[in-house]
């Protein structure tokens, strides 16, 4: 195996995280707050997960969902584990709205909605401030309604 960019410790900014698990914001916000869940070990058969970290995938993923919905209230959410690029496990979280969003001075659109997004999608990268600001967000609601 070479160089794994879901291993590197500087993936990106961790939102949260859990014994398996870490959630992580997407560089490219083309749809605003996506981001991810990546399994905190090496590992590229999604059916060899152990049963603790399916447990607490579950948990995690219910909690990103809730703090995404807080944040933003998209419309719908699509879940998916690629791993076409990456093969590390990992499962993709896409909030989808159905009218704009702002943040930061930001408007995000959701052109396809309802229908399965465009692909590859359209980039969208942000200045470093306003991603900064949005994973600032997220870690400040995902800490106020974190499950006990």
């Amino acid at each position: 195996m070479g160089h794994c960019n879901l291993c590197d410790t500087n993936l990106g900014p961790v939102i949260a995280g859990s014994t398996y698990w870490q959630l992580v914001l997407n560089r490219n916000q083309s749809l605003l707050g996506r981001c991810f869940l990546a399994l905190r070990r090496h590992l590229e058969v999604v059916p060899q997960l152990s049963p603790a970290e399916w447990a607490d995938l579950h948990v995690q993923l219910v909690q990103a969902t809730k703090v995404l919905t807080l944040a933003f209230q998209p419309d719908h959410f699509n879940y998916a584990f690629l791993q076409n690029q990456d093969r590390h496990i990992h499962l993709h979280i896409i909030p989808r709205y159905g009218e704009l969003r702002v943040f930061a001075g930001v408007t995000f659109d959701d052109p396809d909605y309802p229908s399965h997004y465009a692909v590859p999608t359209p980039s969208r990268h942000l200045t470093q401030e306003q991603y900064t600001a949005l994973a600032e967000r997220l870690q400040q609601l995902f800490a106020e309604n974190k499950q006990r």
